[in-house]
């Protein structure tokens, strides 16, 4: 999974980063840097390690999350639109957005619109949003049209529906409404073929508040999530410069700080579970003795389509999938146990995966 970090700049979009990704990016360029900070994050899963004990692997891998800090734009520019050209590229190529959202006040480091109000420019930034989605479909118009010269008449109608249906759609995005979870007729497939809408994408806000600010957390909560509502999104309140900072600790430390301070689950788990639940993702996991390993897959995902995140050669021969939850391989202590107990199952390649699936892919190629 890739998630692109965006916001305005100085809302501590790289802090965020470094705090999901325990690392080390500058913090100090407010928007100035060139290029995107690029991070991976282990996705924490507490059934590895039973499972690990189990089969005694060379290897452990948990899923992992690619977060892609996404620059902002040059000193002086800040009024320009936050996505176009190469960053909107960038943005199709992810599977969700997180927007921060500064909350925090900080004079050594001005906001660009001269004043901390996050409703405000949580507002802006899905804006820019939608008006990077309309000059898609702008541009989509405009070759429909250019290609109306010569056209057979078939050809020519065909179009000309394209057209209005783009119209339609790009009208709704100028009310506000997001491409996110919208169920697309077949006319409306038709016409966006080959273009990717930034706006369906799954929508997370972190709101990044000060450390004083963290006895208002669960009121800050739920005021976020009044304002961020609709399907695939989700929200949440993080320090983030407390977070980036504990971040830095070794793990023990970490442990030791956040329960002095009271700071409770750690930002990066936090940052994750959001990431899952707004996409509708599930882990399955695969065993052996070479290898006991997580991996990331929307929810009800057929099992053959599954078997291709493991190996395109297994979703292309694929036979069938042995599958057995997670419980109920650790209840019966190991594979041949469940055969025994009758909790291995004999799948198809369209059963729906579910979260902590303990799946073996049977294949011929």
């Amino acid at each position: 999974m890739r998630v692109a970090i965006i916001g305005l700049p100085r809302c501590g979009k790289t802090t965020i980063f470094n705090a999901a990704t325990r690392g080390r990016a500058s913090v100090g360029d407010y928007g100035a840097k060139a290029g995107t900070n690029i991070g991976v994050a282990k996705v924490p899963d507490s059934r590895l390690a039973p499972l690990a004990g189990m089969f005694h692997p060379e290897r452990v891998v948990p899923a992992e999350i690619t977060y892609v800090d996404m620059p902002g734009p040059p000193p002086g520019q800040e009024a320009a639109p936050l996505f176009s050209g190469e960053a909107v590229t960038t943005l199709q190529k992810v599977d969700a957005l997180m927007h921060v959202v500064r909350a925090f006040a900080n004079p050594a480091v001005p906001h660009p619109k001269s004043s901390v109000d996050p409703w405000r420019d949580l507002e802006s930034v899905a804006f820019d949003l939608l008006f990077a989605d309309i000059a898609l479909i702008d541009r989509r118009i405009q070759r429909f049209t250019e290609g109306l010269r010569g056209a057979k008449a078939a050809d020519r109608d065909a179009s000309l529906r394209d057209i209005e249906t783009l119209k339609a759609v790009q009208a709704s995005l100028e009310s506000g409404t997001p491409m996110r979870g919208r169920s697309l007729s077949e006319t409306e497939r038709r016409a966006l073929r080959d273009t990717f809408l930034v706006s369906g994408l799954p929508f997370l806000v972190a709101l990044n508040v000060g450390e004083a600010d963290l006895p208002r957390a669960a009121e800050l909560e739920a005021e976020l999530a009044k304002r961020v509502t609709g399907p695939l999104t989700g929200s949440a309140v993080i320090a983030g410069q407390l977070e980036m900072e504990l971040g830095q600790m070794s793990e023990a430390e970490e442990a030791d700080f956040r329960a002095s301070l009271g700071a409770g689950e750690p930002g990066l788990q936090r940052i994750i579970r959001m990431c899952y639940q707004s996409a509708g993702l599930i882990s399955f996991l695969t065993v052996g003795e070479d290898e006991v390993r997580a991996w990331t897959v929307t929810a009800g995902t057929p099992a053959q389509k599954a078997a291709g995140r493991v190996h395109s050669d297994i979703e292309r021969g694929f036979i069938r999938a042995e599958v057995v939850a997670y419980d109920d391989l650790v209840r019966s202590g190991d594979l041949a146990e469940t055969r025994k107990a009758g909790v291995l199952r004999s799948e198809g390649k369209d059963y729906p995966v579910r979260d902590g699936d303990v799946i073996n892919f049977l294949f011929s190629v």
